[in-house]
């Protein structure tokens, strides 16, 4: 029970050192947003020649500033969506502003594939309402990986992956898969949201508040 209760006060301290990492990043973004305006000024003071370094320069102080913003979104929502855009964003800003050899350039692209492959084999396309309706994975995600994205803690004795678990859930009620089928365990809701051929293809997880 001590033992608990401890782990409960380590993940509430950790959220509040997460929210104060993100006030700290937004004070600097800010900051950084007022070299943007003296950076017009440079823009129009320099000599044709000299723009495009001035102008790629820019252009990567504003990249950088977009990271931060993600940054911010990650630590406060916690969601998928959010990872991957600061991931996205980090790599698009190292091709677009950095000097890189053809080599460099093509691990770059490969990454930015990567970075999409992930994005729609592993969550659904549209994640805007995410955090109102649920987070939406592939079923073949493992319950770790799970249970590191979204704070939450579901036993892997359930299954090793999303899918598994809820085969495991449906089993023990005694209930046929379908789409829309929902599923509680632990703090969460499991809903099927693609079931093809009784093959579970992508859920919708929600946390249950309070």
């Amino acid at each position: 029970m001590q033992f608990e209760k401890l782990k409960s006060r380590i993940r509430h301290l950790t959220y509040y050192l997460e929210f104060l990492l993100a006030f700290f990043i937004i004070i600097s973004v800010l900051i950084g947003m007022v070299d943007l305006v003296r950076y017009f000024g440079i823009i129009l003071n320099t000599n044709p020649i000299d723009t495009y370094e001035v102008f790629q320069k820019f252009m990567g102080h504003v990249l950088l500033l977009v990271v931060g913003v993600e940054l911010v979104i990650m630590l406060v929502y916690h969601s998928p969506s959010s990872v991957i855009e600061v991931l996205l964003y980090t790599v698009a800003r190292k091709l677009l502003i950095g000097n890189q050899s053809m080599v460099d350039f093509m691990i770059g692209i490969v990454a930015i594939a990567a970075i999409f492959a992930i994005r729609k084999f592993l969550f659904v396309k549209d994640m805007s309402n995410e955090n109102i309706n649920g987070h939406k994975f592939s079923a073949a995600v493992s319950v770790q990986a799970v249970n590191e994205l979204l704070r939450i803690n579901i036993s892997e004795e359930f299954g090793n992956t999303i899918g598994g678990v809820v085969y495991k859930l449906a089993h023990e009620a005694g209930v046929q898969l379908y789409e829309g089928l929902e599923l509680k365990i632990s703090t969460v809701k499991i809903r099927i949201l693609r079931l093809k051929d009784g093959v579970i293809e992508k859920v919708v997880i929600k946390t249950i508040e309070g």
